[in-house]
């Protein structure tokens, strides 16, 4: 197993799997408009993506970071908006070994923190994520104003 940053160059096994993670939130079937959201977010240094490959050289998971800044602690932190396992490779350990790396690496930059969102019927993932030592959030509420729909 290997753990690696994205370039472009890895942008059509990572956009493989992220069309799978929009498939899994019941979004349409897209792989030309997945690469092409991954491969913007890497020109345009918008996101941070991370692919785990498996034994054989196969990418298993991913993750998508976005940078962002805490104005109360003034300091950087990262958003993980996406993580997903492909299907075959899941219970293997993959998506703990994802996050682990990915705490090493952003604590080693200076991030302060990462944050997350979960759907609250995925309680794999919550497990996961408390297992880390991750809080669940109890003091502030979440809100959205969809602007375009």
């Amino acid at each position: 197993m290997r753990i690696i940053e994205c370039s472009l160059k890895d942008v059509d096994p990572a956009a493989v799997l992220f069309n799978q993670y929009r498939i899994f939130y019941d979004l349409p079937d897209d792989l030309a408009a997945s690469r092409d959201f991954l491969k913007a977010n890497l020109q345009e240094s918008r996101s941070r993506i991370f692919l785990v490959l498996d034994e054989h050289g196969s990418a298993v998971a991913f993750a998508q970071l976005y940078p962002a800044l805490c104005s109360l602690a003034m300091k950087p932190f990262y958003w993980l908006y996406d993580l997903f396992v492909a299907p075959q490779a899941r219970k293997a350990g993959y998506a703990r070994q994802l996050m682990n790396h990915l705490t090493t690496l952003l604590t080693a930059e200076g991030a302060d923190r990462i944050s997350l969102d979960t759907a609250t019927s995925n309680k794999a993932a919550q497990a996961l994520y408390e297992s880390l030592g991750y809080q669940r959030e109890s003091e502030f509420l979440t809100y959205h104003k969809y602007l375009l729909g």
